[in-house]
């Protein structure tokens, strides 16, 4: 096999395992944090992750070595956006819709706020594409909801996969707003 064939399915395998922990983490979590009618393509209600020594941070946490693999990692979750595949029971607000609110809004007349109220029920919500370890059995995943303008809160987490079942391991932090 080449090395674009390998990394196809490297990608491949990695899509698989992003499904099936972001799917658990929706079901275990639709009474918590992702709760709302509405969630963002790319993650936003969530601290920002690439603060200095990101890096580190995480491949610390998910006892990473291989810098190919968390060079992998890191472009996988920069280019990652939610689908309706993944998440049919929600509506998508995409990059495109933020930008279009922050446009009307500087030009005036144009409350978010009152527009999120009106169309997305308990606010919106994030959900990151997971980072995961070599293995696929870490993952470090953010999550976080927006319920007004001055209403949110959200978490840094590593999974764990145990006998088949993605489990939190551990809470690296949290915020409340």
């Amino acid at each position: 096999m080449d090395r674009k064939t390998d990394l196809k399915k490297s990608e491949e395998f990695d899509a698989q395992k992003t499904t099936e922990l972001i799917s658990q983490v929706l079901e275990d979590e639709n009474k918590g944090y992702l709760s709302s009618s509405c969630i963002t393509e790319k993650p936003r209600a969530i601290s920002h992750p690439m603060f200095l020594g990101f890096d580190v941070y995480v491949k610390s946490n998910l006892n990473i070595k291989d810098t190919g693999h968390y060079k992998t990692q890191k472009h996988l979750y920069k280019q990652f956006k939610l689908t309706t595949d993944l998440v049919p029971d929600k509506n998508i607000l995409t990059q495109k819709q933020f930008e279009g609110f922050e446009n009307k809004s500087e030009n005036g007349g144009f409350q978010f706020w009152d527009w999120l109220r009106t169309n997305c029920k308990n606010g919106y919500c994030s959900i990151s594409k997971p980072i995961f370890n070599k293995t696929y059995d870490l993952a470090y995943v953010q999550i976080g909801t927006i319920c007004g303008e001055l209403c949110g809160s959200g978490e840094e987490r590593i999974y764990e996969l145990v006998n088949g079942k993605w489990i939190v391991k551990e809470s690296l932090g949290v915020w409340i707003s």
